[in-house]
This record gives structure tokens, sequence and C-alpha cells, in this order.
């Protein structure tokens, strides 16, 4: 996973901004595990500002690793707070022992914390979605002009935004590759690449160069198959 990917998918949204700073501010006023008793209100605003930071960087490279390798499951709800919360207690722990002390609060008071705070915003993220339509069209078209809509074919990643292809055309949406495929509900397909997702009703034939395998698709396009999602196609006897 490279950071320019964790950049595109997640720190240039403005929700982890938005997250950072009211997490800061609040954790520094309150003064939570004795910062209040051992720090100045700029030492606490500093302090908490490094380690919100810090937590939420690692948070969402956990939560695009998991949409890389495919288990969508545990980017939202209960299950990616469980993995963030058992991921992160120790080292977010040991970084706390060094600024308090002896004094420090025990991994045991980090840990549900943590679980708490990647809940919060689990469920704060779900609920911000565009919410699906009564006609059954999946989420992803529902940002697009009506006359943009059309039989969705794929997603491809293009720096910041993803490249949505229907039977209309190309649409460009500054959106995270894991919400896009996660807005395609109804529509059957796969991530068969680290940068794309098809619709399988799109695909025409299979193409193979040494090394290489590819999906043909209706409109002509060709679309790489990384190894790591081979078994993908195997499965609908495409390979």
């Amino acid at each position: 996973m490279s950071f320019s990917r964790l950049y595109a998918e997640c720190l240039a949204a403005p929700l982890p901004w938005m997250a950072w700073a009211a997490l800061s501010v609040g954790l520094a006023v309150s003064g939570p595990f004795g910062s209040y008793q051992n720090f100045a209100l700029p030492e606490r605003l500093l302090f908490w500002s490094a380690l919100v930071a810090i937590t939420l960087v690692l948070g969402l490279a956990l939560r695009v690793w998991f949409a890389s390798v495919g288990i969508p499951e545990l980017k939202r709800g209960a299950g990616l707070a469980i993995v963030v919360a058992g991921t992160l207690t120790l080292p977010i722990w040991w970084l706390m022992q060094i600024a308090f002390g002896p004094v420090g609060p025990s991994a045991f008071e980090v840990a549900p914390a943590l679980f708490c705070a990647a809940l919060g915003l689990s469920a704060f993220r779900i609920g911000n979605r565009p919410q699906p339509c009564e006609d059954g069209m999946p989420r992803l078209l529902q940002r697009m002009e009506p006359d943009q809509r059309g039989d969705l074919m794929s997603i491809t990643v293009r720096d910041h935004y993803v490249d949505v292809v229907t039977s209309s055309g190309l649409v460009s949406l500054l959106l995270r590759f894991s919400d896009a495929m996660d807005e395609t509900e109804g529509v059957p397909g796969a991530q068969v690449h680290r940068s794309h997702w098809v619709a399988w009703s799109a695909v025409a034939g299979v193409e193979r160069e040494p090394g290489k395998l590819f999906l043909v698709l209706k409109d002509g396009s060709r679309i790489p198959v990384s190894r790591a999602h081979r078994a993908k196609l195997e499965e609908r006897g495409l390979a």
C-alpha cells in the first residue's frame, strides 16, 4: 500500500481532518488519563494533537489495507473498531507511557478508548453516505447527473479521483476507491486489481500476454488483473 493511495482514499477527504481537530481540542480541554493534572493547556493541545494524528493515520492505513486485500466487512462498524483497538493499543500505550511516565494509563484503559473512537467514526462515516434509491439504483450512480447514468461497467483510480465508466460514458468523481466499490451494491462485480473494479456484465472476454492477464470490456477497454485477484476469474470460468 503506497502513501499516495492512503492520501487519495482517506487523507484528502474532510472527515479525517474534522475528526482530528475535534478530538484534539476535546481531549486537550478534558485532559483524560491524568494529562489535565500534569500538563498546561498548550502542552495538552500539542500532545493530543500529535497522538490523535498518529492514531488516525495508522487507523486509516489499516482501513485502506483491508480494502486492498478484499475484506470489506472489516472496513466499518465493530469489525474495524476491534481490529484498530487490537492493533494500535500497544503502540499508543507505549507513547503514553513515554509522555506520562508511571502515572500513565494501562493498556486495559487505552484499548476501550480506541475501540469507542473507531466505532464512533465508523458510524458517523456510514451515516453520512448517500442512501439507496427506491428503484434500487446503486449509490455510486446517484452521484452523477441523470444523463450520465447508465449500466455500470468499471471503476478506476486516478490520482485523488475515481473514473467511473457506464454505458453512457465516463465520469470522474472525487471519491475514495473503497467507498466507490462499497456503493456498487446491486451490481455483480469485483475488484480485479488494486486500482480497478469491473462489473461482470461488462466483460466481453479475456486476453493473455506473457505473465499478464487482461479483461476486455464491451467498450473495448482492457483492465489488468493482478495475480492476487485471478481466483475470482477462475470461479467464473474466465481464467
